[in-house]
């Protein structure tokens, strides 16, 4: 029965219940490094700790990248395009907050949204085993004995199978060279296409802005509570928004010193914003429930038209 459950909820899930328009694959057949690779994907709901009552989504063991598009209304377009990549420690992919919330807020806006489901880590051998990780790491049931033991044996056979975060970072370029390619198929200006991530997303951001080539070079950067990344800036620098938590902004939250990035980014001239929210916390994403901190995508979309990025 929790298996017919899990098929019904992924077939709604991808025909039309959040709206996007065209699911993309990345590669032609297995993406490179994952030929071997045999574990299911699995997207759950589950009941988040952050909000009282709020039902999250999560996906795990992705292995097969995708793009979701989600494109604004014929007459409303600016002609801009952003890849936004869920967050999710590599092990999982924060989907419902940080990805088809936030790509429909900007396709309301005008701007075509490509949602980058990337590879991530095993993270479970089957239902059971992946509902447990779900449940225990990311909804508010609280990491025990088994949970650990869980992220040890994952761990263990990820590194096995070969897993490297570069997979996520090669699946964001490949991403904005098939938009880049596509660009008249979705009316989009070949020269204001972007990226944006939160936690590990922010990541994949920050190696893509590192490392690409004249294809998968994103025009604009959008790094929210960004994880693992230095101050190091790429040697053709574009436009960078950052936006964090105050907790988070400094060198002791564990994933990286946002202002050092800051100060390295503003040495190149770039257009530049950084963001700290009083009332943000890791993982605030995309909520459309009023709280201030979701002022966030309005400054995004007025940096981007202060770079002169939006045709209007």
């Amino acid at each position: 029965m929790k298996r017919l459950l899990l098929i019904l909820s992924a077939i709604a899930f991808s025909t039309g219940v959040f709206g996007q328009t065209e699911i993309i694959r990345l590669y032609e057949g297995r993406a490179p490094g994952c030929e071997n690779w045999t574990q299911q994907e699995f997207l759950f709901e589950y009941t988040t700790s952050m909000n009282p009552g709020e039902v999250g989504q999560c996906i795990l063991n992705v292995t097969d990248p995708e793009l979701w598009a989600y494109l604004p209304e014929k007459g409303t377009e600016t002609g801009t395009a952003v890849v936004v990549c869920p967050g999710g420690g590599f092990t999982a992919l924060s989907w419902h907050q940080e990805g088809p919330n936030v790509a429909k807020w900007f396709a309301a806006h005008g701007i075509a949204a490509f949602v980058l489901k990337y590879r991530i880590a095993y993270s479970g051998a089957d239902y059971e085993e992946a509902k447990y990780v779900v449940d225990h790491s990311y909804g508010n049931q609280g990491r025990d004995a088994r949970m650990r033991e869980l992220t040890d044996k994952h761990a263990k056979i990820a590194q096995e199978q070969g897993y490297d975060r570069s997979m996520a970072w090669d699946d964001g370029r490949a991403a904005i060279t098939y938009i880049r390619k596509n660009a008249q198929k979705y009316g989009i200006n070949p020269k204001a296409i972007g990226i944006i991530g939160f936690s590990a997303g922010g990541n994949i951001v920050y190696h893509v802005a590192l490392e690409h080539d004249e294809m998968s070079r994103p025009d604009f950067l959008g790094m929210f509570y960004p994880a693992w990344f230095e101050d190091k800036v790429p040697a053709d620098p574009m436009p960078l928004f950052i936006a964090a938590s105050t907790s988070e902004a400094s060198s002791s939250n564990g994933f990286g010193d946002t202002p050092a990035l800051y100060n390295a980014w503003n040495r190149t001239r770039q257009p530049l914003e950084i963001h700290s929210f009083t009332k943000g916390f890791h993982g605030f994403g995309y909520r459309d429930n009023g709280q201030s901190v979701y002022i966030w995508p309005t400054l995004f979309c007025n940096f981007l038209e202060n770079c002169n990025l939006l045709q209007k």
